[in-house]
């Protein structure tokens, strides 16, 4: 949102001719660096969503293509106001950079399909967490938005179906992803961390149920102490009816209990359990196979739980199990 705000200040500088006064000279050219972190940036938040994942030194490599535009404009940039502004009336800043790049928004264009692609691809498709899926479908849809509004200027332009000025359509994406983000996080902050939209958005699936959010509160507390003391996730056959039989309860009564409280759907609970079981049984004894624990803690198959072991922890079991031996 920073970002996408330094952009449409950046617009407004350069429509307004100010951007090439004394005051605002130093910014020229900075708003390619917007341009190679959107991607990035949403890629870490999206991947830190799905999988809990911290960030680690490796995920600096994506920013290399910012490095690489710092270090390409970087003779432009070390000069002074009065020699850029001198710079700029004669036409001649693509003679101070190192690489010139002559279709520079190809580059870019590049870059932003890229990790669109790579959001899509690894963490949305397929994601189970219907809550969660829902909310980062939105952000992540609203900035693939962004980038078709993007490549369609550029293309057009190229091609002289439409002027310079027409950059104002790309401006109005910029405006509706701030707005759908300030809307949600200014009504509920905790959407930044996956809750459910329908938690924030006036609507609710559970209205009809007959049971209320004091009651759905209260019974959360006999759910946590079954699954604590009778541990029903380790049966691999279990599923929302027998569970929801242990606790004479209805399926949809558990449904939401389950949504409500623990914002997750019920096969992620299940597995939130199975996995600290995994990770308790690798700690108390280290040498004990991967195969032994996977049905031990009630998974069927070792994809399965490698997926799900992945999810919740942010390692696969081995990296896992190498962590404790340091």
């Amino acid at each position: 949102m920073l970002l996408f705000s330094f952009n449409l200040l950046y617009n407004v500088l350069y429509w307004t001719k100010e951007l090439f006064a004394i005051d605002f000279v130093h910014l020229v050219a900075t708003n390619v660096f917007p341009w190679v972190l959107y991607g990035p940036i949403l890629y870490l938040y999206v991947r830190r969503i799905t999988f809990n994942s911290n960030f680690r030194w490796l995920d600096l490599i994506h920013l290399i293509p910012t490095l690489f535009y710092l270090l390409n404009y970087s003779p432009f940039f070390f000069k002074s106001s009065t020699n850029k502004i001198e710079i700029l009336t004669n036409g001649l800043l693509g003679d101070f950079f190192i690489w010139p790049v002559p279709r520079n928004y190809i580059v870019l264009i590049a870059i932003m399909l890229t990790y669109s692609f790579l959001i899509y691809f690894n963490f949305i498709k397929g994601y189970r967490d219907a809550n969660k899926k829902k909310w980062l479908s939105w952000l992540s849809f609203s900035y693939f938005g962004y980038v078709i509004s993007f490549i369609s200027y550029f293309v057009l332009r190229e091609f002289g179906f439409i002027e310079v000025h027409f950059d104002y359509f790309i401006s109005f994406f910029m405006i509706f992803f701030i707005g759908l983000v300030a809307y949600f996080g200014f009504l509920q902050p905790q959407v930044f961390e996956g809750i459910p939209i329908q938690a924030i958005s006036g609507f609710s699936k559970y209205k009809k149920t007959g049971l209320s959010k004091e009651n759905s509160t209260a019974l959360k507390d006999s759910l946590i102490d079954l699954m604590q003391t009778e541990k029903p996730h380790l049966n691999s056959e279990i599923n929302l009816s027998s569970l929801s039989e242990q606790l004479n309860l209805s399926r949809h009564h558990l449904s939401q209990i389950i949504n409500e409280n623990f914002n997750t759907n019920f096969f992620d609970f299940i597995n939130q359990y199975r996995i600290r079981e995994a990770r308790s049984i690798i700690k108390e004894n280290p040498e004990i196979s991967i195969s032994e624990i996977i049905y031990t803690v009630g998974f069927s198959n070792r994809v399965s739980f490698n997926k799900a072991f992945k999810k919740h922890t942010g390692l696969t079991p081995s990296q896992f199990k190498m962590s404790l031996e340091k």
